[in-house]
């Protein structure tokens, strides 16, 4: 009997500790990891870590982004979770979250800014969203705003979810 009591202790606390290190691995919104930026200063910085929606327009008061911005805000906590960063990219370079706003946005330089609007080939003048993977491949391209929906769709943290939550739907493009 005695024997079993100095074992007991042992075993708890190596069962805490699998406990602890099981529970560690899981949160209750998928998050960045710790060697993921809060505030990403560059698209390479955003790879395995966000979702970023590219929002090209002529000026930030377009029609077009303005629309967008409002689909984004009214469920920016949703998008939050599923790690979607905004990023607008207008002529001017202004790109700086909107002071109030919820929505996860990035802050870019100018020369960042011109940069991928090179690399997208998109003009001055163009409405375009452009959805990246967290692994930095292109998911959607749309020259009108893109439906929260089919974001949520897209940026689904669990993929094999994606039938049972909408039977019979695909996403557009």
């Amino acid at each position: 009997m005695r024997v079993s009591l100095v074992f007991r202790p042992s075993v708890f606390v190596l069962l805490s500790s699998f406990c602890l290190a099981t529970m560690a691995g899981q949160t209750g919104s998928p998050q960045p990891s710790a060697a993921c930026p809060a505030q990403p200063n560059t698209l390479r910085a955003m790879r395995n870590c966000y979702h970023p929606l590219l929002v090209f327009a002529p000026s930030m008061d377009d029609p077009q982004m303005v629309e967008q911005f409002n689909q984004l805000k009214a469920h920016a906590t949703e998008l939050r979770s599923r790690d979607l960063l905004y990023v607008p990219i207008v002529p001017e370079g202004h790109n700086q979250p909107v002071p109030g706003s919820r929505i996860h946005t990035a802050s870019l330089s100018e020369d960042e800014l011109a940069a991928m609007r090179h690399h997208f080939k998109v003009e001055p003048a163009e409405f375009l969203v452009i959805l990246i993977d967290k692994d930095g491949g292109q998911k959607l391209s749309s020259r009108t705003p893109v439906p929260v929906d089919q974001l949520k769709q897209l940026t689904d943290p669990k993929p094999m979810r994606k039938g049972e939550t909408q039977p019979g739907t695909q996403g557009e493009e």
